[in-house]
């Protein structure tokens, strides 16, 4: 067995501090009652929380906790791996809330502990504004009485003053209030939000306002000696055109993948996306990391922080398209107000949707509310107090939708939280079986949408067989398997605190195998499991034992499988779909793991595909067109990175009919600028879609094809 780094769990009883009493801290070495949770606490970080979790008490489960932690890549300094991980029970759904944050949150902690668990609440009446102060003298719980009621910006600036540079994670009035789907912010300028589930509420819940570290930040590789494996992986991570692609449009070139796609209110959508590429921003992202994702806009007028405000796809989305506001100004003010009354914009965006809705259809009275950017600011404000008709929303999306009697079959709701309607069968069924909450690269399966061809894809999965029409992201054949295989995936990647949007970009682009990722990334514990047959196997199988136990902790928490909301259970209940998952994951029909799978946690065969699986026929290349080839045009239309590189609209003259992959490569020689988003080892990059449906690298292109190009990589 390779040698360990043995866990440090700080465990935290809040109810036992006193205000300016500082409590001497060591990180212990918990010890497990079982080997699975010995073995998966030996991996640190998220894992050894989870460890923890599903060691207590069942009735201290109920009780408020939140555990924080890093995982060994954190730990490394590895370039990408800069994630806190949060781990609690949801007040909004009562399942398991997980999110990730990054700042300097997570490299402070790194040396102090892996992971940092906090129970029980602050119990002395007279304390307001509390905050806990960890620092290597030990804790000290805080009485600041200005911290109460203040937006997380303000929260920030205070701490600064009074304890200098710090790493700070704290609600705003929104999580003091108990709105069950109250964020958490981390860092400044812009600060960064994370939360789906209530985790701001969590921290409410434990007498909270804030947890503040002034530990030492732990050095990046970059900033020592980097090992081979830092210099590799750091070279990749520059090499790769699905990063640098998304490092350049900042998650908003979904926008132009909903277009492509065929997405309702695609039109509105491109528009959105090019005015967020227009508008006076500038990049952020983690520390160290060379292909930054994160866009942070300038202020704008009516926005109340004053700072750069970072946004993503996904919120923007939320708050844009679904309210019936067209551009990114009436977004970014809703954003500004979820950011300064710490709301979750997701669900923030679904409850002003539901609402907007019951007004249309007379459920609801008042003044309309679709397309209002004031009237919707206004209805936000309600919403986080408590007052008047957007009060009537706190309790979430879900709760307002069977309250006003919305349909059922109208209702985005997944598992308790808002939803996105898809069309993309993977991330259907992925929004539904991940036991960790809604968190993107969990919901988008990047492999369906994003990986560029079949061959890798195949390449990928082996030795797990691909049925034809698994890379259709519209068709629900081998669903099942795929959803799989990425929760594997990112469940390991999380639990190591690399970057899984860097993952899915180095794997999707083939910059590297499985077995590389996790040479670089992993923990020799979490790759050294019984019966594995190489590095890529046992960090599959290390996520599949996690995905298990997390589903274990969610039944503990009382998350029975429930029957699938109305507007996807025809799509969950196609072949390849939910039961091919369930069959795969080892759960049945109630959601439990079965007796075979529990025998195969932290063991080789967590990772392995049920006996007896076949691929199918194999798909057949499509044939050539009849007639002789002769000149002939590809009209090209592209966003992002490759629009700057091409043209947003390019009308190709080439011999046709071709492969797609041949019009690619022409291109290229053409276009030596854009050739390394266009084709990377005899592969198209980017997924090439004619009038929304989605092109393999061999089938056919003819004169007067339009296509659509688009080098994006899911979530965000």
């Amino acid at each position: 067995m390779p040698p360990a780094h043995d866990p440090r769990l700080v465990e935290l009883d809040l109810g036992a501090l006193e205000p300016r009493r500082v409590v001497p801290l060591a990180p212990c070495a918990p010890r497990f009652a079982t080997p699975v949770l010995r073995e998966v606490a030996s991996w640190g970080g998220p894992a050894l929380a989870l460890a923890w979790l599903l060691a207590r008490p069942a009735g201290a489960r109920a009780e408020p906790h939140l555990a924080l932690s890093v995982g060994a890549g954190v730990r490394r300094g590895l370039p990408t791996a800069a994630r806190a991980t949060l781990l609690a029970r949801s007040p909004l759904t009562g399942r398991v809330a997980t999110g990730q944050v990054g700042s300097a949150l997570a490299r402070r902690l790194a040396a102090y502990a892996d992971a940092l668990v906090l129970f029980g609440r602050v119990r002395v009446p007279r304390v307001v504004g509390a905050v806990l102060h960890l620092a290597p003298g030990g804790a000290e719980l805080r009485d600041l009485p200005e911290l109460a009621g203040a937006d997380p910006a303000r929260v920030q600036s205070v701490l600064e003053r009074e304890l200098g540079p710090c790493a700070v994670l704290r609600c705003g009035p929104a999580g003091e209030r108990g709105v069950p789907f109250a964020n958490l912010a981390a860092g400044s300028d812009p600060p960064s939000f994370v939360g789906r589930g209530g985790l701001g509420a969590v921290l409410g819940a434990l007498g909270l306002k804030a947890l503040a570290l002034t530990f030492p930040e732990i050095e990046l590789q970059a900033e020592r000696a980097a090992t081979a494996e830092a210099l590799a992986l750091g070279a990749a991570l520059a090499a790769s055109p699905r990063l640098r692609a998304r490092a350049e449009g900042g998650t908003f070139e979904l926008f132009h993948a909903l277009e492509v796609r065929g997405e309702p209110g695609g039109e509105r959508a491109r528009r959105t996306g090019q005015q967020a590429s227009a508008a006076p921003k500038s990049r952020h992202g983690c520390k160290g990391c060379p292909t930054p994702c994160g866009w942070a806009f300038d202020a704008g007028p009516g926005q109340h922080s004053g700072e750069r405000q970072g946004a993503r796809f996904s919120a923007v989305h939320a708050l844009g398209l679904e309210l019936g506001l067209e551009g990114l100004d009436g977004p970014l003010a809703l954003l500004d107000d979820c950011n300064r009354l710490g709301l979750d914009a997701k669900e923030a965006g679904a409850c002003l949707a539901v609402l907007a809705r019951a007004v249309e259809d007379g459920r609801l009275a008042g003044p309309r509310l679709l397309g209002e950017r004031d009237a919707l600011r206004a209805e936000l404000a309600d919403l986080a107090s408590g007052r008047g008709r957007g009060g009537r929303a706190r309790n979430g999306a879900a709760a307002l939708e069977g309250e006003l009697g919305v349909p059922r079959a109208a209702s985005v709701v997944v598992r308790g939280e808002a939803g996105r309607r898809e069309r993309n069968l993977a991330a259907v069924l992925g929004q539904f079986v991940g036991a960790r909450g809604a968190e993107p690269m969990r919901t988008f399966p990047f492999l369906s949408a994003d990986a560029a061809s079949r061959a890798r894809l195949e390449e990928l999965l082996a030795p797990t067989p691909v049925p034809a029409g698994t890379e259709d992201p519209f068709d629900p054949a081998g669903k099942g398997r795929l959803v799989w295989w990425h929760e594997n995936l990112s469940n390991a990647i999380d639990a190591t605190g690399f970057c899984a949007f860097s993952a899915a970009g180095l794997l999707a682009d083939g910059a590297c195998d499985v077995d590389a990722l996790a040479r670089w990334v992993a923990p020799p514990r979490m790759l050294a499991l019984e019966g594995a047959r190489s590095p890529g196997e046992s960090l599959l199988a290390a996520g599949a034992t996690l995905a298990l136990l997390y589903r274990e902790l969610e039944l503990a928490y009382g998350g029975e499988a429930r029957e699938p909301e109305g507007w996807a259970s025809e799509s969950l209940a196609r072949p390849g779909m939910l039961a091919e998952y369930r069959r795969f994951r080892g759960l049945d029909a109630r959601g439990r793991p079965t007796a075979r799978a529990r025998a195969s946690l932290a063991t080789a065969a967590a990772a392995r595909a049920p006996a007896g699986e076949r691929a199918g026929p194999p798909r057949r290349a499509p044939r050539a067109p009849a007639g002789a080839p002769r000149a002939g045009t590809v009209h090209v239309r592209c966003a992002g990175s490759l629009a700057r590189a091409l043209g947003a609209d390019l009308a190709f003259a080439t011999t046709l009919p071709a492969r797609v992959l041949d019009v690619l490569a022409r291109l290229a020689e053409e276009r030596p600028e854009a050739a390394g988003l266009l084709v990377r080892e005899a592969l198209p990059v980017p997924v090439v879609y004619r009038a929304g449906a989605r092109l393999e690298a061999d089938e056919w292109l003819r004169d007067g094809d339009r296509v659509e190009l688009l080098v994006a990589v899911a979530g965000g």
